[in-house]
């Protein structure tokens, strides 16, 4: 691959990071509505649901500062990239360290994410619980 292709290989990733950011930002104001909707109920919440939305918000925010996080540095990769693209083997080396880096930030945030969905789960299922023993 000539030196063009590896300074722009981490600026192909950013349309993907950007749509994660998009549906989790989604998410996290989903979130904070469930928040606003449990806080307007006539009966309080159990403290387990409380507890996991809470969870749930430090989830999105972990995973929207790795994928922020992500962005930014495969912009510097592509930068460095394109500033050191006349020293081949420095660009190439500094290219493809910045561009694992920023995989390794989205791999962590899809692992939060991954974390936070499980955590929906139990809360619909002690949500789906708590209507059972109502009727």
């Amino acid at each position: 691959m000539d030196s063009i292709g590896f300074w722009l290989s981490p600026l192909l990733l950013l349309p993907g990071a950007a749509l994660l950011i998009l549906s989790t930002s989604i998410r996290f104001n989903r979130l904070h509505d469930e928040v606003h909707h449990q806080m307007d109920q006539e009966h309080s919440p159990s403290k387990e649901v409380i507890d996991h939305l809470l969870l749930r918000a430090r989830y999105f925010r972990n995973a929207l500062v790795f994928l922020y996080s992500s962005i930014s540095i495969f912009a510097v990769a592509g930068i460095i990239g394109g500033l050191t693209s006349g020293w081949d083997e420095v660009s190439t080396v500094l290219t493809i360290g910045l561009t694992v880096i920023g995989i390794i930030f989205i791999s962590a945030a899809s692992i939060i994410l991954i974390k936070e969905s499980s955590l929906l789960l139990k809360i619909i299922e002690s949500h789906t619980k708590e209507l059972n023993e109502e009727k």
